[in-house]
């Protein structure tokens, strides 16, 4: 049994959110195991220790350490899933390139992008077109808190599972887009993960 995916809980933790996501989407809530939870709450948010109280996340360096975490530790535990950190131009929604294919191979990407501030997101799928992403900060539309592109955006409500935006593939791609740009100011990163088999493991029995 699956449960939907989560929403932030304060306005610095979509890193943490993003990959809690990741296992959700890729694992039964059974295979999961607790301390895959704990570990992401203590690696991420390594940006929140800044001076009068100004909190900015989860680091690219942060997710790097996780990507090694669960190519190490999980995978000699146990679980079936490996990780691929993209820099730069390999973060891109371009046909051919190593995010669309690992996408379009059944894997999950936790991704950098723009939302009026860095932010992270999961895209759990692909059109040809436009990208599947859950965002895990919570907003009605039309949002109050950050601006969209004219078009290329879309809300969806009716897939708490997998997805909660459609968005643009041009929109991602583009760096003068005002929100969900894999742009990011602090650069392009993105977190490939996916299951290496599709055996169950069940960690509380």
């Amino acid at each position: 049994m699956k449960s939907p995916l989560r929403y932030q809980a304060t306005d610095a933790d979509c890193g943490k959110t993003s990959l809690v996501n990741a296992f959700m989407y890729l694992f039964e809530r059974s295979e999961i195991p607790p301390q895959v939870i704990d570990f992401i709450t203590r690696v991420t948010g390594d940006c929140n220790l800044a001076v009068r109280g100004y909190f900015r996340g989860t680091s690219a360096n942060a997710m790097a350490f996780m990507a090694a975490w669960c190519n190490d530790y999980l995978v000699k535990a146990g679980l079936p899933i490996r990780c691929q950190m993209l820099y730069g131009d390999e973060v891109s929604m371009a046909d051919g390139s190593p995010l669309v294919e690992g996408l379009r191979r059944g894997a999950v990407a936790v991704c950098g992008c723009r939302l009026m501030v860095d932010h992270y997101v999961l895209v759990t799928g692909l059109t040809d077109t436009d990208a599947l992403i859950f965002d895990p900060y919570y907003e009605e539309f039309p949002p109050q808190h950050f601006r969209l592109p004219e078009s290329g955006v879309a809300w969806v409500s009716d897939h708490p599972f997998s997805h909660n935006r459609c968005v643009s593939r041009a929109v991602l791609d583009d760096p003068s887009s005002i929100s969900y740009t894999l742009y990011a100011v602090s650069g392009r990163d993105a977190m490939l993960m996916w299951r290496t088999d599709e055996a169950e493991v069940r960690w509380h029995e």
